[in-house]
């Protein structure tokens, strides 16, 4: 069984669009909450990437919506590294209603480490230590 991480949030009113479903761009907010509090589940915080003088950019961005969302739905966002590279990764993301286990939306961010002046350089090891499983 293939291990991930997983963060929970319940669907605000404020999140809603004219149509009464989650807006297609919250979910970005979404990805961002989750991949925070993925590291947070693997002991790294923002304090990690200045001490390494190394920082993710989101350098790509795709959702697929399955279903809609809508409010005071539990949602469980699943992720896991999917991809490594040299200076970058992937996390993959399952979105889930929790009360039936239907599937909201996939998606997929890709990420390149710069250093302070904005230059690609490669992943720190102690990132990937901590994020691979």
């Amino acid at each position: 069984m293939e291990k991930y991480l997983s963060a929970y949030h319940r669907v605000r009113s404020y999140e809603l669009d004219s149509f009464g479903h989650v807006n297609n761009a919250v979910f970005l907010n979404y990805l961002e909450f989750a991949r925070m509090e993925y590291l947070l589940q693997r002991g790294l915080n923002l304090d990690s990437f200045r001490e390494w003088g190394a920082f993710p950019y989101v350098v790509n961005a795709e959702i697929q919506y399955k279903t809609p969302a809508k409010v005071h739905d539990r949602l469980e966002i699943r992720g896991i590294v999917s991809r490594w590279k040299k200076s970058s990764f992937a996390l993959s993301y399952s979105i889930y209603n929790q009360d039936d286990e239907v599937l909201v939306a996939t998606a997929t961010m890709t990420f390149a480490f710069v250093d302070g002046g904005g230059k690609l350089i490669p992943i720190p090891l102690p990132f990937k230590e901590k994020m691979a499983f």
